[in-house]
């Protein structure tokens, strides 16, 4: 699985600027970046091996944005959360939400009728 964001840089996103959780940001942004690694997984092996090659400075900025909205949405909604407190998220598909899929589409292996 390619690292292609920081902790540095997740703990930005999330506007977090001290170390105390730092091993709870660490699990969920390797969550967010397998979520999304297997959201973009396709059948053809050289597109999966080019996404291991990613960088941060390879990683396309739009799948970037992804990793961190996803980290957004797992440090947001962490399920010790009341019902009644929980905002809803706009559902894409596969469970992300509809930015995410909205930023990832150019990248998925169209469907085949």
């Amino acid at each position: 699985m390619p690292e292609v964001i920081t902790l540095a840089e997740a703990k930005a996103h999330l506007r977090i600027t001290s170390d105390a959780e730092d091993g709870d940001i660490d699990d969920k942004l390797a969550a967010a970046t397998q979520v999304i690694i297997d959201y973009l997984s396709r059948r053809d092996q050289d597109w999966n091996d080019e996404m291991d090659a990613w960088t941060s400075e390879t990683v396309p900025k739009s799948v970037r944005a992804a990793i961190l909205v996803q980290l957004g949405e797992l440090y947001r909604t962490r399920g010790d959360e009341d019902v009644a407190e929980a905002r809803p998220t706009e559902q894409g598909t596969r469970g992300l939400s509809a930015t995410v899929t909205a930023l990832l589409m150019r990248y998925r292996d169209p469907g085949v009728a």
